[in-house]
């Protein structure tokens, strides 16, 4: 064989070689590199705050009652309707408005001795839902309805309550929308995301309730001290926010 056709089969041969060489470079798997994760559509963070808001009482309710005792029921009535007018002439002269006054009970029954079996007469009874505004001089108002009812009169209890609360609302919700997005952005940044917008509030108001105190009859009603405290209006907000 020549040396020319030594030499072209050589050169063949590397040409399919190369190209099975470059066939199988091709066919091997290449390495995929993963893209950034993206946050899914409807990723979110929710958590929950609470605020509270203190502030005094701005109204006292009072409930002051006459009891009277007679052999008839003409008689029990006659007495406790006398008080009870008393009483009104009271709240007029400290200035207490009609729509502050209620009738809350009105009642007449069969009156006992100690054995609680024979009858002795009948005892005839009415309350009054009083609404005080003037906390500061709400002892002085109560003790001049409890001397004008005489020894009918009766101090069922008193508690203080806080009427208008918007403004410690306010304030309690303020800070609970604080301390939820304080929440909420220590998550994101813990998940390695940024907080997004508020997707969903919700909320749940604790107002506080009458604050009650015993009921005392007309002789101790003098000696009771009255102190307002605080009330405290508290606010949970529940917060949902996206993540980017």
């Amino acid at each position: 064989m020549s040396h020319r056709r030594i030499r072209h089969l050589v050169l063949v041969l590397v040409a399919v070689v190369g190209t099975v060489a470059a066939v199988t470079l091709l066919d091997r798997p290449q390495a995929v590199r993963a893209a950034p994760a993206e946050p899914p559509p409807d990723a979110a963070v929710q958590v929950e705050g609470v605020g509270t808001a203190t502030g005094a009482p701005d109204v006292l309710r009072v409930t002051v009652g006459v009891e009277a005792t007679a052999e008839t029921v003409q008689e029990a009535l006659d007495q406790a309707d006398a008080a009870v007018l008393r009483i009104f002439d009271a709240l007029r002269a400290q200035e207490v408005p009609e729509r502050d006054v209620q009738t809350v009970n009105l009642s007449i029954d069969q009156a006992y001795a100690e054995d609680g079996r024979e009858p002795t007469g009948y005892t005839a009874r009415q309350d009054l839902a009083v609404t005080l505004r003037d906390v500061q001089e709400a002892g002085e108002t109560i003790g001049a309805l409890v001397d004008a009812g005489g020894d009918a009169a009766r101090l069922r209890g008193v508690s203080y309550a806080l009427e208008d609360d918007a403004g410690l609302e306010a304030e309690a919700r303020a800070e609970a929308l604080a301390v939820a997005r304080q929440k909420a952005e220590q998550y994101a940044e813990l998940a390695g995301r940024e907080l997004g917008e508020v997707v969903e509030i919700r909320e749940q108001v604790s107002s506080p309730g009458p604050m009650p105190f015993a009921g005392a009859d007309a002789a101790a009603a003098e000696a009771v001290p009255l102190a307002p405290g605080s009330s405290t209006v508290a606010v949970t907000a529940q917060v949902r926010w996206s993540l980017r």
